[in-house]
């Protein structure tokens, strides 16, 4: 199951330091169920090193940090097993005692950010605003968690003074939605992982008609929508599930709705007023 994690070892070894040669050996043996949960400080105690030697050796190992090293290789672990024992393990290896889990989780809430903005390219982020700014409508689509992201960045962009529609359907009732799609419209679609038959026929459809896509997803499906969407910005989660995908995603649909704003001001001020004078009228203070 770590045979990524052993051939990059093999590949690397020579170059290796004492220290690092004992945190790789201690990270090939160990099972990837646990690997996925460790962080660099319990690693470097079971070790004996430090949590910088933790770290250097993954990227000694060809990573480009720790987060990377886990995030690769427990893939296997999505693939080989269902999410039933998954999240048994999970539990099994976070504990019930809250106060640990909650340093757990803000510790792997940092790494999935920290990760992710070493993926962001600011070219991408321009080119993606770029096509944004002039839509005539963008939609926002995501599948499963990824609607309320979807919603997130509509809510952020009209905001900004673009005309939005959101959506988080599937199947027949998606189909329905996108009658509307019209030339002169944008997408931006968050979905993480898995290539789906609306992913597929959402990109087929922006592609026929020439629709500017903006494809927010995991690092995965990058690799095979590049070439067919507009732009891809990518963002990753963890495999240990306990840091979620959307918290970057979140972030991402930020930047594009600040962006937007930020390259119109003053359509976004004008907007803001006009949002403001429409809270008071419904009884809100402004």
């Amino acid at each position: 199951m770590q045979s990524e994690l052993t051939s990059r070892f093999q590949q690397n070894r020579t170059q290796l330091s004492r220290s690092e040669l004992i945190v790789a050996e201690h990270l090939i043996g160990m099972p990837l169920e646990v690997l996925i949960f460790r962080s660099a400080e319990e690693i470097a105690l079971e070790t004996g090193t430090s949590d910088a030697t933790v770290i250097r050796t993954a990227k000694r190992l060809g990573f480009s940090g720790l987060p990377e090293l886990k995030r690769i290789c427990g893939r296997s672990l999505a693939s080989t097993l269902p999410a039933s024992k998954r999240l048994e393990q999970r539990l099994q290896a976070t504990g019930s005692n809250i106060a640990k889990v909650a340093r757990q989780m803000f510790s792997e809430a940092h790494e999935a950010l920290k990760s992710s903005e070493e993926l962001a390219n600011g070219q991408d982020f321009d080119q993606a605003i770029s096509l944004l700014e002039p839509a005539d409508t963008v939609w926002c689509l995501g599948f499963g968690t990824a609607e309320v992201i979807a919603k997130h960045c509509a809510i952020g962009l009209s905001r900004a003074g673009i005309r939005t529609r959101s959506c988080g359907a599937s199947g027949f009732t998606l189909a329905n939605e996108l009658i509307d799609l019209r030339s002169g419209d944008a997408i931006v679609l968050f979905h993480a992982l898995r290539d789906t038959p609306e992913l597929k026929m959402i990109v087929k459809k922006a592609q026929t008609a020439g629709i500017p896509l903006v494809l927010v997803s995991g690092v995965q499906l990058q690799a095979v929508y590049a070439d067919r969407v507009s732009v891809t910005l990518r963002c990753v989660g963890v495999h240990s599930k306990l840091a979620s995908w959307n918290l970057s995603a979140m972030v991402i649909a930020d930047i594009l709705c600040y962006g937007v704003a930020a390259r119109n001001p003053a359509r976004a001020v004008e907007t803001k007023d006009r949002l403001t004078t429409l809270r008071r009228d419904v009884g809100y203070p402004a």
